[in-house]
């Protein structure tokens, strides 16, 4: 079945010619976001093309300014281009109606996008030498892209009242036993520290090697799960271990355990509860596989387009994709792009983005010290700060969260036993024992540095009071 493509010569003339008449018309908000894809004759395009690049440089785009900047052998049916262009201007009646054309000739581009989609689709789903999966994706994607260019452009200017207005609503709401402005990210210790997680704000999760970072993002995905439509991507870890570290912080059965089935009929009957109760969050998706930043940017709009997404989870910066010249650059500028445009993404979609990332390298290479109890302490009090981690903190991040968990690196420190340090090492292992800190680094809001303890469980790989700790306390002052 072929479908005309909706099309308007007419009103595509008749802003063509309002613009040439008065470029006052070009500078007009709807006029300003048109394209050469949003005209169907060809020839418009590139006058309009030509028109832009004319104002671009400081020019007045006439007749005779554009017919300089294309081919003189142009033609449009029987005239030149010089005659076309004299033609477009000769029948232009006012300039007020420019931008209510380009809100027509968007709307047509459109539509003319979404039947060119559909009819790709068709042909990949009719073709047997053509792999559907790959068309419906490559649709998907197209039709998200409109969507989401329709949103922007509906996206109705708000006054600086209003905006004050809105906020006061919002503050006064939550002072009076409404929800709270933001997200809770479901540990007491970070709400201390950073307060609710809020719309647009890029919230960096940072640390060394074994230190928790995944840990507590991935806890904190699956909280908030509870009341929000969240989705993540890990580059790290695939589902299945992802869900079973899940399953473990809510049974207290060890992700080891689970693999190895060495389970109790008591604690299988655990881990079916938990995971029933895992089906009902509000996980729109757990994608591992490795991201661009621009797919990552698509996959966010659909999700939020297909289920509210609220937040989104970034498990981590250094597992993104990057291609051509950008593979080759070290990490730190790889990371320093990579905020910049997760913040953008963040504003962009109106939900925070909560992304991982690690130290720079040679940050804390060895811990000095005269003794081995001099390195010990060293070890024990030495931490880092957002100037440690990869990726532009100070320009894009709105909180930095730092765990710290000095027992992995103490573990790395051990002397030979039955030794005088061995005695200090261990005496330094038992006092760390169960504890780590949340250091909140950096903050576009409150006071930082600030430390917070909490309790730390590596056997479940988990922050906080335990699950069933927490759940008995909630049912208690429910």
């Amino acid at each position: 079945m072929n479908i005309e493509l909706p099309a308007n010569i007419e009103v595509e003339q008749a802003l063509l010619g309002a613009c040439l008449v008065n470029n006052k018309a070009l500078d007009a908000d709807a006029v300003s976001r048109l394209g050469e894809d949003h005209f169907s004759e060809g020839v418009h395009a590139r006058i309009w093309e030509a028109m832009r690049a004319i104002k671009k440089d400081g020019r007045v785009a006439n007749p005779i300014t554009v017919k300089s900047s294309l081919p003189s052998d142009v033609k449009i049916g029987e005239l030149t281009i010089a005659q076309y262009l004299a033609r477009l201007a000769a029948d232009a009646v006012t300039i007020i109606n420019a931008p209510d054309y380009a809100i027509t000739l968007m709307g047509l581009a459109d539509r003319r996008r979404t039947i060119l989609a559909a009819e790709e689709l068709t042909y990949a789903a009719a073709n047997a030498e053509c792999q559907i999966s790959d068309g419906i994706r490559a649709a998907r994607e197209e039709l998200t892209r409109i969507v989401s260019e329709i949103e922007d452009r509906n996206h109705k200017a708000v006054s600086f009242a209003d905006m004050i207005d809105g906020t006061l609503d919002r503050t006064e709401y939550a002072a009076t036993g409404g929800a709270r402005l933001g997200l809770d990210p479901g540990l007491n210790e970070i709400m201390a520290l950073t307060g609710p997680w809020e719309n647009g704000q890029l919230i960096i999760i940072g640390a060394g090697v074994k230190q928790g970072k995944s840990a507590l993002t991935w806890q904190t995905l699956f909280t908030m799960a509870e009341n929000h439509v969240v989705a993540g991507n890990s580059g790290e870890m695939p589902r299945d271990q992802l869900i079973r570290r899940e399953i473990a912080r809510r049974t207290g059965i060890s992700a080891t355990r689970q693999k190895r089935g060495s389970l109790s009929p008591i604690e299988m009957d655990e881990v079916v509860r938990a995971s029933a109760e895992m089906k009902r969050l509000k996980v729109a998706e757990i994608n591992c596989q490795r991201l661009t930043l621009d797919r990552l940017d698509e996959r966010i709009t659909r999700l939020k387009g297909e289920y509210g997404l609220e937040a989104y989870f970034l498990d981590h910066i250094g597992k993104l994709e990057w291609s051509g010249k950008l593979d080759l650059d070290e990490d730190w500028k790889k990371g320093q792009r990579a905020t910049s445009r997760l913040k953008d993404m963040a504003m962009k979609h109106e939900i925070p983005i909560i992304a991982v990332t690690h130290l720079k390298k040679a940050t804390f290479g060895d811990y000095p010290g005269r003794s081995f109890r001099d390195r010990i302490y060293t070890a024990m009090n030495r931490r880092p700060n957002y100037q440690d981690l990869v990726g532009n903190m100070d320009k894009d991040a709105d909180q930095v969260l730092i765990p710290f968990n000095v027992r992995p690196i103490l573990a790395g420190m051990e002397p030979e036993e039955g030794t005088a340090d061995h005695d200090i090492w261990d005496e330094a292992m038992r006092k760390t024992e169960g504890r780590a800190e949340l250091i909140l680094s950096l903050s576009r809001e409150s006071e930082f540095p600030r430390r917070k303890d909490i309790e730390w469980h590596g056997a479940t790989t988990s922050f906080g009071p335990t699950f069933k700790q927490k759940k008995n306390s909630e049912e208690l002052f429910a």
